[in-house]
C-alpha cells in the first residue's frame, strides 16, 4: 500500500490484462500470509479503500473505472474468488480429489507417465512459458495465478497426463498452499467441463498443441521476455522472436489452422462458456501454423544454437502464433528477426499472409481491425 502499487494492480485472476503490470509480474504476494491466517482478507480490503479515500480511485485495465471498479476493488473480487473456492470446497467434498472432480467428467483417457511428468516438472517440456513457470515454482515456491493454470492445463491436456498428479505436485511446491485454491482451481479451471470435454472429443487434438495460451499469453504478458529468459537463460542468445518460439530455429510451417477463441473451443482452457472474447482479443489475427521440426534445420541466421543440445525440443508439436505487430495493445520486442523468417508475424507496412490451400479445419470468428491501427484477418465460420 506504500508504495503505490494498488494503483497498478492488475488482479492474479485477470487473464486479458496487457502490459508491464500484468498478472505474471503484477501480483501482491500477499498469498502465503493469507493462506496461514497471518492476514485477514478483510484487513487487506480495508487497507486498500483507506488507500484509495487517501490517494483516489485509478484503474490499471482498458476497461475503466465504471466497469469493473477501481484497482482497490479488484483486489477485493480476486479475494472474493478464494471465498467462492472455499465454499465450493464445502459443497464438492472429496469429490475434489476423484479423477473426474466435481462435475464428473467421464471419457478421457489418463496417462500416468513418469517419464512426461519429470519433464514437465522439472521445466524442460520444449515450450518456453511452461518452462519458465515450472522452474520459478521449484526455486521459490511461487508461481502467478496465469502460470499456474497454463502449466497445469499442459500437463492435464497436451500431455494427457492424471490432472492430480500436477495437483500433488503443487501442493509439495507452493508456499500458499490451501487445499481449496490448489485443488479448487485444478478441478474448477483445468479439468475441462463436460462442455469442453464435448467438444475436445470430435478435435484432432494429438496433432499439435492444444492449449493455445501457451504461445498466446508470452505476446501480451511477457512482451519483452525478461520472465522468461530469467528463468530459461539457455535462450538469451536468441532474438525475442526465437526465444518465444524456440523450435522455429529448425522447423518450418506445416498447416495454417485457426485459433480465434470462442464459447467451448477446444483449443483454449478458458474457454468454458466464455462468450467475452472479442473486446480481449481483438488484438489476435486468429490463425496459427503446425510446425514440422527438423525441415528447416540450417535456414535461418542463428544456426549454433539447436534443439536437443541448447533446449529442450517441443513435447508435442508446436505452434507459431500469427500477430499483428500494429495491433498489439502494448510496448513490446516482436518483430526482431526480418521478415523472411517471420512470415506468420507482419506489421509497420508488411501485408497479411494469404490462407494456404492446406487450411482445412474450422473455426469461428470474424474481420475486424484491432485497437492498434491494424488488419486482423479472422476466418469465417464453415
Amino acid at each position: 500500500m506504500e508504495s503505490g502499487a494498488l494503483a497498478r494492480y492488475r488482479g492474479a485472476t485477470e487473464s486479458f490484462a496487457h502490459g508491464s503490470d500484468n498478472p505474471v509480474n503484477g501480483g501482491t504476494r500477499l498469498s502465503p500470509w493469507l493462506a496461514f491466517g497471518c492476514l485477514s482478507a478483510r484487513m487487506v480490503v480495508k487497507e486498500a479503500r483507506d488507500w484509495e479515500r487517501q490517494h483516489g480511485k485509478s484503474c490499471s485495465t482498458s476497461k475503466g473505472v465504471g466497469k469493473i471498479g477501481s484497482t482497490g476493488n479488484r483486489l477485493h473480487t480476486e479475494l472474493l474468488f478464494r471465498d467462492f473456492l472455499r465454499f465450493s470446497a464445502l459443497a464438492w467434498g472429496t469429490s475434489l480429489f476423484k479423477i473426474g472432480g466435481p462435475f464428473g467428467v467421464t471419457g478421457i483417457p489418463w496417462r500416468k507417465d513418469l517419464e512426461l511428468f519429470e519433464k514437465w516438472r522439472l521445466g524442460q517440456t520444449g515450450f518456453p512459458f511452461v518452462d519458465a513457470g515450472m522452474r520459478e515454482l521449484a526455486a521459490t515456491g511461487y508461481i502467478s495465478h496465469l502460470h499456474r493454470q497454463c502449466c497445469a492445463a499442459f500437463l492435464a491436456r497436451d500431455l494427457g497426463l492424471d490432472w492430480r498428479m500436477g495437483a500433488e505436485h503443487f501442493e509439495s511446491c507452493l508456499l500458499d498452499h490451501t487445499p481449496d485454491a490448489n485443488w479448487g482451481n485444478w478441478a474448477y479451471r483445468i479439468l475441462q467441463r463436460p462442455c469442453l470435454a464435448e467438444t475436445r472429443r470430435s478435435y484432432p487434438l494429438e496433432e499439435h498443441l492444444n492449449t493455445v495460451e501457451v504461445v498466446v499469453w508470452p505476446a501480451v504478458h511477457d512482451a519483452f521476455l525478461e520472465h522468461t529468459l530469467h528463468w530459461v537463460p539457455e535462450l538469451s542468445s536468441l532474438p525475442k522472436d526465437l526465444a518465444r518460439e524456440p523450435w522455429r530455429t529448425e522447423g518450418r510451417p506445416l498447416k495454417r489452422i485457426p485459433i480465434k477463441p470462442y464459447q467451448d473451443s477446444p483449443l483454449w482452457f478458458c474457454a468454458a462458456n466464455r462468450t467475452n472474447w472479442d473486446y480481449e482479443y481483438f488484438w489476435l489475427p486468429g490463425h496459427a501454423w503446425v510446425v514440422q521440426l527438423g525441415a528447416g534445420a540450417g535456414e535461418h541466421p542463428w544456426r549454433d544454437f539447436q534443439l536437443s543440445r541448447d533446449y529442450f525440443r517441443p513435447l508435442i508439436p508446436a505452434l507459431n502464433v500469427e500477430i499483428d505487430l500494429d495491433a498489439l495493445p502494448l510496448r513490446h520486442a516482436w518483430g526482431d528477426t526480418p521478415p523472411q523468417l517471420r512470415p506468420h508475424i507482419w506489421g509497420g507496412g508488411l501485408r497479411v499472409p494469404q490462407r494456404s490451400p492446406q487450411e482445412t479445419s474450422k473455426g469461428k470468428g470474424g474481420s475486424r481491425r484491432g485497437k492498434g491501427g491494424g488488419r486482423a484477418e479472422m476466418s469465417r465460420p464453415q
